[in-house]
């Protein structure tokens, strides 16, 4: 464009007063500059003239880029974006008339457009809608009543002055008023519970809406149901009076119908379609999210995934990233300064399984009628090999169902539904229970990787009551046929290859194959003997001391025994604490479907 020869360029600045400038009041009529091609540097211009130092512009003699000077000045003033002053209403009615948003937007360089950009709850992408200009510098657009739903939207007036440059306002949304009748489980497009909730069936529910009134109206409901609230503070049910925003409900009623909540009685709104943090207690919460369309959350530090209860006609726990409308969720924290933050729109900051380094294998067991998803063992960057935030209790559920529970502390108290232990390790054993009230069977038992896992890294799983052995567990299942009633012993085997064979014989090796009752040594005894027995699985299991004539003397053992190899002592003395005599006397094991008796001689 530019040639070897001169070329002028003459820019005129109207100026009526300009001021300020590096604290000293200048004026400018007319400027000429000379452009003349740099013979040093390839594809630049030089600019030399008396409105500041030489100018350097690389890569391109299509456009000049000044650096200096009164061009500063110059670019500055018509390079900046429009002003906008925008006005969006704070509440609106579902059906009220006449609602606009309003801007006044000024531009040295005319504005060439004004649109409000449109959100509805849930959606990715904007609905574009022009504004009117009402005169010089005012614009507005009515909020039409499609835009009024129980979803809500939020809005952001986006404008482009003559010299392309464009402006935003910051995202606004307002409260949205809906009538009566119009927030519905039944009606809602991403409702968790469409056809309501089932009958007999323990189900958590929650509002995606604030309610005007909030007290409980039973008054469509006759006595066959029951409505429960959890305090995470005394771990207790209790019967709640009014309903809040973000909280989650128990339900279970056994009429023919499915049963529907919705504002049938009470008016309410949608709060805008900003994050919304709930301060969680220590322990187990029951919440819910605040919107009528799918969210995702932000967890601190140390919270779990929340968990959903229900699937279809079966009854159990499952993890989740998504929290749906009118669903309730269990969500626990280590802490009483835990929190859950919803995230109506962030795609950035979205929820999702822990990112520690370190390997995780989920648990999943389904029986006939119920399932657990919540189970999950292994290693992360930050965890310990004992109780830590990374291990979440279980769930409290208000029925007995079938759960997998683990033994975090190795003291024999199966009270968990996770254990994560340290990175720094890399062999160990991992003991947990099938707990359930009899479910019949089978019950399918599988894990799998959520994450990529150590190459060397073997797992294998030890059924105790049967004595099976699967050696490659992230490939395969266990298969139970039984009916599951109390505990159901499980061993996991996570590490190396030799190490995973070993232990596993060495497990087996202390697993009695059957239940047996030791003779007692010493025999004759004088005045204490002890007695050995083998429980080859957790159950009841009784050991009793009979006299000569049938008469119960002391009972030594009664309650749960988990298997293994067992041994008791007993002192002689009655169950009331006195010195029995000379003779013979019987000791009597019993356990389900077994029952040996071994005689004894006490001699003083």
């Amino acid at each position: 464009m530019f040639g070897k020869s001169k070329i002028v360029l003459t820019i005129i600045f109207s100026v009526l007063a300009i001021s300020a400038i590096s604290g000293e009041e200048f004026k400018v009529i007319v400027q000429q500059i000379s452009v003349t091609r740099s013979p040093m540097i390839s594809d630049s211009l030089v600019l030399n003239g008396s409105i500041g130092k030489d100018f350097h512009i690389s890569k391109s003699a299509d456009s000049l880029n000044l650096k200096s000077g009164l061009w500063n000045v110059a670019s500055g003033i018509y390079s900046k974006p429009p002003n906008i002053n925008a006005t969006f209403p704070d509440s609106i009615k579902r059906y009220e008339k006449n609602v606009y948003v309003s801007a006044i937007v000024n531009d040295i360089n005319g504005v060439e457009n004004v649109a409000l950009h449109v959100q509805f709850g849930g959606a990715s992408d904007a609905i574009i809608i022009p504004m009117e200009m009402i005169d010089d510098s005012t614009y507005q657009v009515s909020i039409d009543d499609s835009l009024r739903t129980v979803m809500n939207f939020r809005g952001q007036i986006v404008t482009e002055d003559g010299m392309f440059n464009i402006s935003k306002t910051e995202q606004n949304t307002p409260h949205l008023q809906f009538a009566k009748t119009e927030l519905s489980m039944k009606d809602s497009i991403y409702s968790f519970y469409p056809d309501g909730l089932p009958s007999g069936r323990w189900r958590m529910f929650s509002f995606p809406g604030n309610l005007d009134r909030k007290t409980i109206n039973r008054s469509n409901l006759e006595d066959g149901h029951v409505f429960y609230d959890w305090d995470p503070i005394s771990k207790n049910w209790f019967k709640p009076d009014s309903i809040a925003l973000g909280r989650g409900y128990w339900f279970k009623h056994n009429y023919s119908q499915p049963v529907v909540f919705d504002n049938k009685d009470t008016t309410g709104y949608s709060i805008p379609l900003k994050d919304y943090t709930i301060e969680l207690h220590q322990g187990s919460n029951m919440v819910g999210s605040p919107f009528s369309f799918p969210v995702k959350a932000v967890m601190s530090e140390g919270v779990s995934l929340p968990y959903k209860y229900g699937d279809g006609e079966k009854d159990g726990w499952a993890d989740t990233t998504v929290f749906e409308p009118w669903a309730g969720y269990a969500v626990y924290s280590p802490t009483s300064t835990g929190t859950i933050t919803f995230t109506p729109f962030d795609e950035i900051r979205n929820a999702s399984k822990t990112t520690e380094s370190g390997w995780r294998f989920e648990l999943d067991l389904i029986g006939t009628q119920v399932f657990d998803r919540t189970g999950a063992i292994g290693r992360l960057g930050n965890a310990a090999e004992q109780e830590d935030i990374y291990d979440v209790p279980l769930l409290p559920s208000p029925q007995n169902s079938l759960f997998i529970t683990l033994d975090v502390n190795s003291n024999g108290e199966y009270g968990f539904s996770t254990d994560f232990r340290s990175i720094d390790e890399f062999n160990g054993v991992w003991d947990l229970q099938i707990r359930g009230s009899g479910e019949p069977g089978p019950v399918f038992l599988s894990g799998s990787m959520d994450r990529s896992y150590p190459s060397d890294l073997h797992i294998s799983l030890i059924d105790i009551s049967s004595r099976t052995v699967i050696n490659d567990f992230i490939q395969s299942r266990l298969q139970i046929e039984q009916m599951i009633t109390g505990q159901y012993d499980l061993k996991i085997i996570a590490g190396d290859r030799s190490y995973v064979l070993q232990m596993v014989q060495d497990i087996l090796a202390d697993i009695p194959e059957e239940f047996a009752l030791g003779q007692n040594y010493p025999n004759p005894f004088n005045p204490i003997t002890n007695i050995n027995f083998s429980v080859p699985r957790t159950g009841t299991v009784s050991l009793v001391i009979y006299n000569i004539m049938g008469q119960k003397i002391k009972t030594l053992v009664s309650g749960n025994m988990k298997y293994g190899y067992h041994t008791v002592n007993w002192n002689g003395l009655d169950q009331l604490g006195r010195q029995v005599s000379s003779g013979v006397y019987f000791s009597e094991l019993r356990a389900k479907g077994f029952r040996q008796t071994k005689k004894m001689l006490m001699l003083k």
